[in-house]
């Protein structure tokens, strides 16, 4: 019998960075037989994923707000997240495969004793209690959550669940930074000497990058990206 794959959630809010073709890139690195969702406020066609509009517009903040969508009552499924500036590098059998009853997130690679939204597991049992509460008073809680201490969605999550599981304790080595953990200080526009430690390689077991901010995975030029497909669509129409 196979085994039941967990459903994979992404989340595309127009006006920003991003287009349906991200969303592209990263299916075409997910496994071929996960049911992949896409929470949007655009909806699209696009093999493999279904696309569920958004609850709301989310006016007036920021993109990644929108990913309070996740925690919404009328999906009741466990989920596995990704970011649309998540690079697949290796096998994730494991993360689609194995079911916990806790949530899993980043450790920040910044800060570690922060948490990290780019890739979470969310158990459907943890989501009443975030979506209640951010919608209870959303302004309030964007308007805290401005701070190192608590920024952002991920931010908001930790001040509503406390500490969780970490990927980087789940499945060592498999999660880095592209500007923590590859970029190398003095060859490197995106390297700074407070964070990076990398030495312009992928790091040995790397199987998740995760690029917070700029560049862009496409920006970066690295020889171990996956086909951009949209960019190579471009060149030959």
């Amino acid at each position: 019998m196979a085994e039941k794959l967990l459903k994979i959630a992404l989340v595309y809010r127009s006006g920003g960075d991003y287009a349906p073709d991200d969303v592209k890139t990263l299916v075409a690195q997910l496994p071929a037989t996960a049911e992949i969702i896409c929470l949007t406020d655009a909806p699209f066609v696009m093999e493999r994923v279904t696309c569920i509009p958004l609850t709301c517009p989310y006016r007036g903040m920021r993109g990644w707000w929108a990913k309070i969508d996740l925690f919404r009552p009328d999906i009741t499924d466990d989920l596995l997240y990704f970011d649309l500036d998540t690079v697949i590098t290796g096998d994730i059998k494991k993360l689609i495969t194995t079911r916990r009853d806790q949530m899993v997130m980043l450790t920040d690679f910044y800060h570690p004793q922060y948490l990290m939204s780019s890739v979470m597991y969310i158990p459907n049992s943890y989501k009443a209690r975030i979506w209640n509460t951010f919608w209870a008073d959303p302004q309030r809680h964007v308007d805290e959550c401005t701070l190192t201490s608590k920024w952002g969605d991920q931010g908001f999550i930790r001040g509503v669940i406390g500490d969780c599981l970490r990927w980087q304790d789940v499945c060592p080595n498999w999660f880095v930074s592209y500007k923590a953990d590859v970029v190398k200080v003095g060859e490197s526009p995106f390297a700074t000497k407070r964070y990076s430690k990398g030495d312009g390689s992928l790091p040995k077991g790397a199987r998740v990058v995760i690029f917070h901010g700029n560049p862009r995975p496409y920006e970066s030029g690295e020889p171990w990206l996956p086909e951009y497909l949209y960019a190579a669509e471009s060149e030959t129409s």
